[in-house]
């Protein structure tokens, strides 16, 4: 059971939505060890919810993972906000209660996957592994995607797969032994259930995953409805409705962090970048102008503000220095440069650019679309571009994993960025 793989319509509207994230799913697994980003700012990803607040967008940016061409755009009515929040909460405590079984099931396939390699003492595949114990070979996929996060297994391009050598003595002796190591290294049973138990109780929502948050009209009043329960929450927005942050502003209904997705250093980028040539909601000059006018609320929002680069390889990884006149003038609490990702429907980029008239279903879009990607060290290059070396914006922290950086532009304390939760909700 992958959590990650389906999404929950909420409400009676349907313009909101739950979907658990990969790494909700991946702290769940290893007892709490893995989180993503977020985790800068002392969030756990198995108490973080993931949803949106509407899944239809007024542009279509050619770099998103979602499902810009088929989205439905407008609503009949909209939920009320109480209804929402209760909804999401309790769809997280479903998901959680269905998914400690198969977290349990995979920490014991786990054990015997390594106590097989162990015994093997040379790459074998998938098929022999699971032939030796006694498990299927989908459930051993599983258990070597963990092994192998862990930096327990090595893989090969030839589907198979090795113990790391120190590792092979101590894991050979016993199966026993092979728990063991499975507890030092991935995770253990009882720090297994015990995050799945903390689960069913969130901490946490980003309202974010799909469409732009900021078109439900009654968001801060969602935003409200998770303070009043201790939630905190993160909303990411692209920008285009002002007077939505401003409402927010007025009636103290702000984010605990609020982040804006800068996808251009200048509106001639943003147009193209911003927009598919098969127009749904085409990105137009008034979008740029009302992004920047939400750009320069951010110094004066009594609540952390992050801009955010979504960088594309050859579209918008240009004119570092004009990015950085635009952040020096927004003055945000952070900034982050985060690498485009080829996922869900993201691969479609080069259609969407006008480069190909190839469809979504050929295979070839997404060896195209791994020239947007850029990679981890260019991502650290751009960033340093930018601040000019960090000495304009100071990193804070970066991961490859999340193929992000993260810098310091107005924040007080670089040294502290985590939410004082009692008093930042």
């Amino acid at each position: 059971m992958h959590l990650s793989e389906r999404e929950i319509l909420i409400g009676k509207y349907k313009h909101a939505a739950y979907k658990a994230c990969y790494w909700t799913e991946q702290s769940l697994r290893t007892g709490g060890r893995r989180h993503c980003y977020k985790h800068n700012f002392g969030i756990e990803s198995h108490l973080c919810v993931q949803s949106t607040s509407f899944r239809g967008c007024n542009i279509a940016c050619s770099f998103c993972w979602r499902d810009v061409e088929g989205r439905q755009h407008s609503f009949q009515k909209l939920d009320e906000p109480d209804e929402i929040a209760d909804q999401l909460i309790l769809e997280q405590r479903a998901i959680i209660e269905q998914h400690l079984p198969f977290a349990l099931d995979n920490y014991e396939n786990m054990i015997k996957v390594v106590f097989a390699l162990a015994r093997s003492k040379s790459r074998i595949s998938i098929p022999e592994i699971a032939e030796a114990s006694g498990i299927s070979r989908m459930r051993v996929k599983d258990a070597i995607n963990d092994l192998k996060n862990a930096g327990v297994v090595n893989g090969s391009s030839k589907n198979s797969f090795s113990l790391k050598g120190d590792l092979v003595d101590e894991a050979s002796v016993s199966e026993e032994a092979s728990k063991n190591l499975i507890e030092k290294l991935v995770a253990s049973r009882k720090d297994i259930i015990g995050v799945h138990l903390e689960a069913a109780r969130p901490k946490h929502v980003a309202i974010s995953y799909d469409g732009e948050p900021t078109m439900y009209t009654r968001l801060g009043e969602l935003i409200n409805e998770f303070r009043k329960r201790g939630i905190s929450t993160f909303v990411v927005t692209n920008g285009t409705f002002p007077e939505r942050i401003k409402d927010f502003e007025d009636k103290g209904n702000l984010p605990t962090q609020l982040y804006v997705t800068m996808a251009a250093p200048d509106k001639e980028t943003y147009l193209k970048v911003c927009s598919s040539v098969q127009p749904f909601f085409p990105v137009h000059e008034d979008h740029w102008d009302r992004l920047n006018k939400t750009l320069s609320m951010l110094s004066s929002l009594k609540c952390r503000t992050v801009i955010r680069i979504t960088s594309v390889r050859g579209v918008n990884m240009i004119r570092p220095e004009a990015y950085q006149k635009i952040i020096q003038k927004s003055n945000p609490s952070f900034l982050e440069v985060k690498g485009f990702s080829i996922s869900g429907n993201a691969p479609r980029i080069s259609e969407r650019l006008g480069e190909t008239s190839l469809g979504f279903k050929d295979p070839s879009l997404m060896q195209r679309a791994l020239a947007y990607a850029p990679t981890h060290e260019e991502i650290v290059g751009f960033a340093r571009k930018i601040s000019d070396d960090y000495k304009l914006f100071p990193i804070i922290s970066e991961s490859e994993l999340n193929r992000q950086v993260l810098l310091n532009v107005g924040w007080k304390d670089p040294g502290n960025v985590a939410i004082d939760f009692p008093n930042e909700l």
